[in-house]
């Protein structure tokens, strides 16, 4: 009698020990710990799009507050390689796929790369954590730090290896890279950074006050088969002036719906703050 309630204990217990791991929103960006704003997402969304158009590397970002419910007793590093295998990131021949794992609450992050990268790339990866990464979200700054640790990440690690460039020799970052880095964090932020300053310079149509402020939200997010809503909101802090302009977010292209089936080797490089 007691080997059976002791099997059957096992069998309920046993989904509790199975792995889950979350689901992706987009293949670019999943931001489940709310690290990011909507336009920032957009943004971000873009610029890995971009990447894949022009490379053929899938860059995915995700955000969780802490990896304790899909995994608690795997190390991160574990986590890490199993996500990136269940979700298929990278092509499936090539293998450059890379993630981006941010755990806010753990205070941790990871960068895994596919297989396709050779362990000299493990020393280009924990460069970017700690030069791109980690100062920004000491701070808990973490938008800064996904915008400038991403574009870190493109310069220094997925356009290089994608022209067939072996990792540097040096733990120097050249000065190229550097550069590289910087105007594209800039580009991602400037236009939104601009829109917004010239806002709070017009005068309010109202009351004739500089006090506009403007935000962005999705209030439908676009999807494979319909098309998402997205609006851009000015308001006068100094008067009840409500003004809300919408647009539409084009469909997700389905070619950009699913990873390409790659995998992972274990690579990468992770950083705690």
């Amino acid at each position: 009698m007691m080997r059976r309630w002791v099997a059957v204990l096992i069998f309920l217990a046993a989904p509790l020990w199975a792995q889950t791991y979350p689901d992706y929103d987009r293949t670019t960006i999943t931001d489940r710990a709310d690290l990011l704003t909507d336009a920032q997402e957009t943004a971000l969304d873009t610029r890995l799009n971009g990447l894949r158009g022009d490379t053929g590397i899938e860059l995915a970002v995700l955000t969780l507050p802490s990896q304790i419910p899909y995994a608690a007793d795997q190390t991160l590093e574990q986590f890490a390689t199993g996500l990136f295998d269940h979700w298929g990131i990278g092509n499936a021949t090539r293998n450059d796929g890379i993630l981006v794992l941010i755990l806010s609450d753990d205070r941790a992050m990871r960068i895994e790369l596919g297989a396709g990268y050779g362990r000299d790339w493990d020393r280009v990866a924990a460069n970017v954590v700690d030069r791109s990464f980690l100062p920004a979200f000491s701070n808990d700054d973490y938008a800064t730090g996904i915008t400038e640790g991403v574009e870190d990440v493109i310069a220094s690690i997925a356009l290089p290896f994608s022209e067939g460039t072996e990792a540097p020799a040096s733990d120097d970052l050249p000065p190229w890279m550097v550069i590289a880095s910087v105007i594209g964090a800039l580009l991602i932020a400037a236009r939104r950074i601009l829109g917004d300053l010239l806002a709070r310079l017009r005068p309010c149509p109202s009351c004739g006050r500089r006090t506009l402020r403007r935000k962005r939200k999705t209030p439908v997010s676009p999807t494979r088969t319909s098309t998402g809503r997205a609006e851009t909101v000015t308001r006068c802090n100094a008067c009840s002036y409500h003004d809300v302009q919408t647009y539409t977010i084009s469909r997700i292209s389905s070619s950009r719906s699913s990873f390409g089936g790659g995998r992972s080797g274990g690579g990468g490089a992770s950083g705690r703050w």
